[in-house]
């Protein structure tokens, strides 16, 4: 299976802007793309932590882009259940070989 085919999810994809008015500032978001095919995962991972001295499951929510999808940080992504994530990193490409792109988000809604 190729890449493209473990692409199972679509977002829509929006990026804030910032509107004053009288002092006050507004954040307002203006459509980037649309039908953005990415894979949402939640990651999870066992921590150490010292005052309980046990092991804790902490996670994190990743999406992984075919190269080149035009995302920045603090973008809003919404899937096509609804569910919004602000994109909590730059896109990262984690072969080095353009081959696809990285972010950590952050659930909202």
């Amino acid at each position: 299976m190729s890449f493209i085919g473990l692409l199972i999810n679509t977002v829509a994809i929006t990026r804030p802007t910032a509107t004053y008015v009288k002092g006050r500032s507004t954040k307002t978001y203006a459509s980037v793309a649309t039908g953005v095919k990415c894979r949402i995962q939640w990651v999870t991972r066992e921590e150490i932590y010292p005052k309980t001295q046990g092991y804790e499951y902490a996670g994190e929510w990743n999406v992984f882009f075919a190269y080149g999808v035009d995302l920045l940080k603090d973008d809003l992504l919404v899937c096509e259940r609804g569910r919004k994530f602000i994109v909590q990193s730059a896109p990262i490409d984690v072969t080095g070989m353009k081959h696809h792109s990285e972010v950590k988000i952050e659930l909202v809604e």
